[in-house]
């Protein structure tokens, strides 16, 4: 049973029955006697807020004006969280991004070196076959390509125009600086060529 002195007054509903029946008995009575007694049931009816049950209810009803204010506060930091956490998911998408472009590129420089490897091998022995070709650097970022019309054999770059060296050399991320022969120079030894011992270029 809840503590009344807790809960605050209560209504004495014996209290309250007597005054009716006085009010029943004194209405011939005075003015007076007739308004004290429904005082005093205005008195007991007020105490009637005190009640257990009403005063629960009162209460109930600000826990959970409280809680669902928590709530509202809880939502808020999660929404926050969740823009902190697509603000991070983007960056790691980028850096991921970004390491798989710089894999890619280690992929087609392991690719091309390996061809030179070939290249380097047919030119010093006089192999009569095609040079192995090699792939563009500037198309890295996507599967590995290999550079379109390649020439096929070393002497063809001898007889390549301007243009077309400078487009080999961008594929291959060269320089495009100097002379037309030395940047023939610079392609053939981008692809495997080499200087002889005789110093006659190839």
């Amino acid at each position: 049973m809840a503590n009344a002195a807790a809960l605050g007054p209560q209504p004495d509903f014996t209290v309250m029955a007597a005054g009716c029946d006085e009010t029943a008995n004194t209405l011939t009575n005075t003015a007076n006697t007739f308004a004290n007694a429904f005082t005093n049931m205005a008195v007991q009816i007020r105490n009637c807020q005190n009640l257990p049950t009403v005063r629960g209810d009162n209460e109930v009803v600000t826990l959970l004006r409280r809680i669902d204010e928590r709530l509202d506060r809880m939502e808020e930091r999660l929404d926050r969280m969740e823009e902190r956490l697509d603000r991070m998911e983007l960056r790691f998408d980028n850096r991921m991004d970004r390491l798989e472009s710089e894999i890619r590129r280690v992929n087609v420089h392991q690719l091309n070196n390996q061809a030179r490897l070939e290249n380097s091998h047919m030119i010093a022995g006089s192999v009569d076959e095609d040079l192995a070709p090699l792939y563009s650097l500037t198309a890295a970022n996507a599967q590995p390509q290999v550079i379109a019309n390649f020439p096929s054999r070393i002497e063809d770059i001898s007889q390549l125009e301007g243009g077309r060296v400078n487009e080999l050399l961008r594929h291959l991320e060269q320089g495009t600086t100097g002379n037309l022969a030395q940047r023939k120079t610079r392609l053939k030894k981008a692809v495997g060529g080499y200087m002889r011992h005789t110093g006659v270029k190839v």
